[in-house]
């Protein structure tokens, strides 16, 4: 359960880091940023999609 809300907490500070990096024109960081931010996020996902399974 913890390891759910970690994930989705740091997911949702990598796209807010994303947003600060567009925001600044930092392209290549704000893509980096995204790509961090989605692989957190997709696996809170699938944490979470396994939990209901169970």
């Amino acid at each position: 359960m913890r390891h759910y809300y970690f994930r989705l907490f740091f997911g949702i500070i990598w796209l807010l880091a994303a947003l600060v990096s567009f925001l600044s024109a930092n392209i290549w960081f704000g893509i980096l940023y995204i790509v961090l931010g989605a692989c957190f996020l997709l696996s809170a996902y699938h944490l979470g999609k396994d939990r209901e399974d169970k």
